[in-house]
């Protein structure tokens, strides 16, 4: 149902329209980037990403139709100890409520460790998003642990710093046929 396709600076201007809030914004990098997306430090992240090969950056498109519906990273490769991080996961808001969200996850887990031969996928979700939490719990990651108000909230949030959860899965309990 999902292909993870690599993302390109094509892609950037689609992305920014999946972004339609500070919060969201938030969700998705972490403040990394400033709000709104900018365009240009965006590509030179892609650039940098690609030159370095730490990190691989997908869109996600749904095979019947080619449109895209998502993005997601993995990235902190580490090869020697087979291990990466998923990050920067976004759905298309008009594609929530369909299961594609599950759907980009084990297609990223796939590729993690079927094709890469990774040991150990992570990623870390603010706390006050629940809906990812529970995706990526039913994809098979289990809590790990929680860095307390680790992240300052955006102005007018209902509380003044999100704590980030630790998740992860292991290739053991992904071929061992969880979800």
């Amino acid at each position: 149902m999902i292909e993870l396709i690599p993302f390109t600076e094509a892609d950037i201007d689609r992305l920014t329209g999946w972004i339609p809030s500070l919060e969201v914004h938030l969700f998705w990098t972490a403040s990394v980037f400033e709000y709104p997306l900018p365009r240009e430090p965006f590509a030179k992240f892609l650039r940098d990403s690609a030159e370095r090969g730490d990190r691989l950056i997908y869109k996600a498109v749904l095979r019947e139709s080619g449109e895209a519906c998502g993005h997601i990273e993995l990235g902190a490769i580490d090869r020697r100890n087979r291990f990466l991080r998923i990050g920067r996961v976004l759905l298309n808001p008009a594609f929530r409520g369909r299961g594609l969200g599950m759907e980009m996850m084990r297609s990223a887990l796939a590729l993690a460790f079927d094709d890469m031969d990774m040991h150990r996928v992570e990623l870390g979700v603010f706390d006050v998003n629940p809906g990812a939490i529970a995706c990526y719990e039913r994809v098979g990651f289990r809590h790990e642990g929680v860095r307390r108000e680790s992240f300052k909230a955006p102005e007018g949030a209902a509380v003044e710093y999100w704590s980030e959860v630790t998740m992860s899965i292991l290739a053991s309990e992904w071929r061992g046929g969880i979800p």
